[in-house]
């Protein structure tokens, strides 16, 4: 994070702890979906790419020229939206804990996100908080908010919103229980 966390706190407020996801890639079943629905953009438009390059370069009118160019020019948008689903997202994926930072106060709890622009989310602990740990083989999550969502077919879900992918799950999360019973 380029600036410190206590710029963000009110007055009075402390940190006791700050961390990021551990490194690696997850979520990968929906990866290889998401890189298998690519593999047609990537094949047709490689396909048709590399059919209008051979007529620039073979053709032997203006005009095969010219259907090669556009041939080529209209297969580029589906060559990048097929390398982006089949490779790009893994590169993301794999990227992503250093992009992502979080803070614990004795208020409340940061997530920090530096993609395009950089976004710093707040959540208040508070003692009615629904708080849970869930632990991993490797890393562990810790949930500190609850946010119900109706999508534009009225159906209702819920977003967890918490420390995800940590090492110290166990400890962060006994920080946060003793906010909630004022503690500390």
């Amino acid at each position: 994070m380029a600036k410190a966390w206590e710029d963000c706190f009110q007055p009075g407020e402390k940190l006791l702890w700050e961390g990021a996801p551990l490194p690696g890639v997850r979520g990968r079943a929906k990866i290889i979906g998401m890189a298998l629905f690519g593999l047609p953009f990537l094949v047709i438009g490689g396909g048709l790419c590399i059919a209008g390059l051979v007529a620039v370069f073979g053709g032997q009118t203006l005009t095969e020229k010219g259907l090669g160019l556009f041939l080529t020019l209209f297969s580029l948008p589906f060559v990048g939206v097929g390398v982006f689903l089949v490779f790009g997202q893994w590169y993301v994926a794999a990227q992503s804990h250093r992009r992502i930072r979080y803070a614990l106060s004795t208020r409340c709890a940061y997530v920090a996100k530096s993609w395009w622009t950089q976004t710093i989310e707040s959540y208040p602990i508070l003692p009615a908080s629904s708080i849970g740990l869930e632990k991993g083989q490797s890393a562990d999550s810790v949930w500190f908010h609850a946010r119900d969502e109706k999508d534009s077919d009225g159906d209702r879900s819920t977003t967890r919103i918490g420390f995800e992918h940590i090492a110290d799950g166990d400890s962060v999360y006994r920080l946060i229980r003793s906010i909630q019973m004022g503690t500390e």
